[in-house]
């Protein structure tokens, strides 16, 4: 694959708080455009000013970097780079000549013209090209030995060697409009650039695959003979696909008997790790099929509590994929000083004048919010705490919310409780559910007037009074809450027990069975 094309995406709000930006490597997957759109911000909403597409870098012909190019296409610049990496390295190094004949003396306020660039990958193959010629000298002696110019070939072979070689290669390079680039002859002059592409349909469009990986015989005794035998898929694919791919391919009778030896991710969380194991196949593969049926706005959750959580295993991916309603995304933040702003705003009378926020400094008013809140930042926007909400009012004095370490997993005791049904732990603290082991879910007490637990909640900023630990998820339905009475508040049974201990403990035996629990006889 040759070298990268990487652009820059942006786009600003209509607040004008901070522009937002994306960086993208061509080519890429329909995936990974959409994904550097989102990340960008570039929605098509009213509310969202387009700025531009920048050069960041073009390695294939770096003299690109410095001009500017007719287009605001990213599809057309990725169909350049698509067309770029397809080239062989001697059509690539016509290619350059080409560049260089017709575009090397273009200013650099004038606009270049992507179309021209495009079509002038077609036929290639129809230039004259000579190997191994470095300089004119060598050009000269090649026009001798081969009888490329009349008056020479009629000079007698006895004489040839008081002619000036370097000359005339000179002159045969000026005629024939010849360049000479690494090392070799390049005849540009009689190239015409054809007219393969009308400058508005592209002609191939990116594939749409949420993963491609490289698969190839596991044969650990010769890896790159197997890297050399490897073959393109793209997921999601019907698994009988896949296996008949590795059985036709490889004489192998499942698609988990082969290696992954590269991988490219639509989704970016998603690494090279989740394709390591081929065991794991099966679930990638489920990943990639429910993030296609994902909404714009799922899509975006799913991101960010994979980034938040740094998760880049398929498993971890489909266990996230299933708790998506858990979370908030205030998607048009991308730094806790915007999200502090919008926290206010979403919190004052509809008739405020958000401006008068725009020349307001509030990092650190807004990174004391984050972490109020549990909540993270990523590259899609404020994530809150899973179950949490991000723009209920917070107090300044609020406790901040207390992560629960390694150590205090193991090691610190907290209160057994009976709610709803379900034993549960107890503690006054503030637990963040990153904190917790897989296979336990936390969830906030409020306080009433009248009442210690008034209600039961994913998430209490005002009047917390408690958080309960459980091994099943609470439904709230759509109240979102759910309010205790004097019956049905927590039943504290009088023992503690550490998260490690709860977890270990089963408390599913029928009301006629007895289990011992520390020194409780339940």
């Amino acid at each position: 694959m040759r070298d990268k094309i990487r652009i820059e995406l942006s786009s600003e709000s209509r607040l004008g708080w901070e522009p937002f930006y994306a960086v993208l490597d061509l080519p890429a997957t329909a995936q990974q455009i959409r994904d550097a759109r989102q990340k960008a911000r570039i929605t098509g909403r009213e509310d969202m000013t387009y700025e531009s597409i920048t050069m960041v870098e073009f390695d294939p012909l770096p003299d690109l970097e410095h001009l500017r190019l007719d287009t605001t296409s990213v599809e057309e610049l990725n169909y350049l780079a698509q067309r770029l990496d397809s080239l062989s390295d001697e059509q690539f190094t016509v290619y350059q000549a080409l560049f260089d004949q017709r575009f090397g003396d273009v200013d650099s306020d004038e606009l270049l013209s992507v179309k021209d660039l495009i079509n002038m990958t077609y036929d290639l193959d129809s230039v004259m090209v000579a190997s191994n010629i470095h300089n004119d000298e060598q050009l000269g002696q090649f026009v001798i030995e081969n009888d490329l110019h009349p008056d020479v070939a009629a000079i007698p072979d006895d004489s040839l060697y008081l002619l000036d070689k370097r000359r005339i290669g000179e002159l045969q390079r000026k005629n024939e409009g010849g360049l000479l680039i690494d090392g070799f002859y390049v005849v540009t002059g009689d190239y015409e650039i054809p007219e393969v592409y009308d400058g508005k349909n592209i002609p191939a469009t990116a594939e749409d695959g949420v993963f491609r990986l490289k698969v190839g015989p596991a044969d650990l005794n010769n890896p790159e003979a197997a890297d050399a035998r490897a073959v393109w898929i793209t997921l999601p694919i019907q698994r009988a696909e896949a296996d008949a791919i590795a059985k036709d391919s490889f004489g192998v009778d499942s698609i988990e008997d082969c290696s992954c030896f590269d991988f490219e991710s639509g989704i970016p969380q998603i690494t090279a790790v989740a394709a390591k194991e081929m065991s794991s196949f099966d679930a990638l593969n489920a990943v990639a099929e429910r993030y296609l049926t994902m909404g714009t706005d799922a899509q975006l959750r799913f991101k960010a509590i994979l980034e938040a959580e740094n998760i880049q295993d398929a498993d971890g991916a489909l266990a996230a994929a299933d708790r998506l309603n858990e979370y908030e995304l205030s998607y048009f933040d991308s730094d806790a000083a915007s999200f502090f702003k919008t926290h206010v705003c979403h919190n004052l009378d509809v008739r405020f004048d958000d401006h008068w926020l725009d020349t307001l400094l509030t990092q650190n008013e807004g990174k004391r919010l984050v972490e109020r809140l549990g909540a993270s930042i990523t590259d899609y926007g404020i994530l809150s705490a899973r179950g949490g909400h991000l723009f209920e009012p917070v107090p300044v004095e609020a406790p901040e919310a207390k992560e629960l370490k390694t150590q205090a997993m193991t090691d610190e005791k907290l209160e057994v409780v009976e709610v709803l049904g379900q034993t549960a732990l107890f503690t006054n603290g503030r637990v963040t559910q990153k904190e917790l082991p897989d296979g336990l879910y936390k969830y906030d007490l409020r306080e009433g007037e009248s009442i210690a637990f008034a209600t039961v909640e994913p998430s209490v900023a005002v009047n917390h009074a408690g958080t309960i630990i459980t091994k099943e998820p609470i439904i709230f339905g759509e109240e979102g809450y759910i309010e205790f009475d004097d019956d049905s508040s927590p039943n504290f049974l009088g023992d503690e027990m550490s998260i490690e201990e709860f977890l270990n403990t089963d408390f599913s035996q029928g009301e006629d069975e007895s289990q011992t629990m520390g020194g409780m006889q339940l």
